[in-house]
């Protein structure tokens, strides 16, 4: 069989030019080089029966790196053309459909190479998807996100759904939720509870929500607790405990302030609640 033709040089033309009677026009042409011969990869995207239209089919190089891609027509049909010689992976990939197993082709200069695919449809990328970010009022004004706060997706009847904790920069995401109405529920030590959030699912949608969470002065402090004990390791009951904060005195200097007192239960025990930020020291005394 004989060889395929393949081009030297390029298809060149001139400029337009006019004869009128006797005359002589000098024309010069350049040739460039041919095109290399390049590949052409088709195929058909296919559910069953029925072609699968406006399908993303990817095609990546020898590495693995994104090179080219194109959609399929409402036939299914799609076509890669000038692809150069070298070995390729491609996939396909449709809404409500997962991508595609990848399958490799290896090309030469002239190839026409049909890869078809054959897909089934993924019910659960037809659920819907609630991603969201909460955020912290702060005090002194504007806000930040609010990591590890527990948010619960409950549906109409208030029941519990699902429960997910939001991550360092506040987002968090519930994804295969059926149709409905829910409610979006957010919890945090230090905070107070806020309003339940409506959010509606319809035909697989997609929600983007965000809200923030106040900080409860009445328990957004600390706590101080510990043992008391004597030299030789005995619990101290009825003991008195002292909490001191070391504050900026008028010399540009620090002193200690007693700000909270108590004694320790029956086992040596004490605690201090409500405890506003800032620098402590705890001291204990016991008279005879």
């Amino acid at each position: 069989m004989a060889g395929i033709v393949k081009d030297l040089l390029g298809l060149q033309y001139s400029e337009n030019f006019l004869i009128e009677g006797i005359q002589e026009e000098n024309v010069n042409l350049k040739l460039p080089q041919a095109k290399e011969v390049s590949a052409v990869v088709f195929g058909k995207v296919m559910d069953g029966e029925n072609p699968v239209a406006n399908a993303t089919i990817k095609m990546f190089d020898a590495s693995g790196q994104p090179y080219r891609h194109t959609m399929t027509n409402l036939d299914g049909e799609y076509t890669f053309s000038d692809v150069p010689a070298g070995t390729y992976s491609l996939g396909a990939v449709a809404e409500h459909y997962r991508l595609s197993d990848l399958q490799p082709v290896t090309l030469s200069g002239s190839d026409t190479t049909q890869i078809n695919f054959s897909m089934v449809k993924d019910v659960s990328l037809a659920l819907g998807t609630i991603a969201g970010v909460l955020l912290a009022n702060l005090q002194s004004g504007g806000t930040a996100p609010l990591a590890g706060a527990k948010v619960t997706l409950q549906d109409i009847r208030e029941e519990a759904v699902a429960v997910t904790y939001t991550a360092d920069d506040g987002e968090f995401v519930f994804y295969d939720v059926a149709d409905g109405i829910y409610l979006i529920m957010a919890s945090a030590d230090g905070y107070l509870t806020p309003s339940a959030m409506t959010v509606t699912i319809t035909n697989g949608s997609i929600a983007n929500v965000k809200f923030a969470m106040d900080i409860d002065t009445r328990t957004y402090k600390g706590t101080v607790s510990g043992v008391v004990k004597n030299s030789i390791g005995y619990v101290m009951p009825n003991c008195f405990v002292g909490l001191y904060q070391i504050v900026d005195d008028d010399m540009g200097g620090t002193r200690e302030m007693l700000v909270a007192t108590t004694k320790t239960n029956g086992a040596g025990q004490y605690l201090f609640g409500n405890v506003s930020g800032g620098k402590y020291l705890v001291k204990a005394k016991m008279n005879a």
